[in-house]
């Protein structure tokens, strides 16, 4: 399980990168689903943090 908070932490951080370059850099329809990765990948990180401490918190 540790491989899979892992790899949700690197994702998120990479959907973070993606996002705040995105928006800056990318045309009307694609601007705009970098803008929503943002937090969503924010929220995936900061659970893949959560559960990388936590092991059993939801259970």
């Amino acid at each position: 399980m540790v491989i899979i908070y892992t790899l949700m932490l690197v994702g998120g951080i990479g959907g973070i990168c993606y996002g705040f370059w995105g928006q800056d850099r990318l045309k009307p329809p694609y601007d705009t689903v970098a803008a929503v990765t943002l937090p969503l990948s924010l929220i995936l990180a900061l659970l893949g943090v959560l559960l990388l401490c936590v092991p059993h918190f939801f259970g």
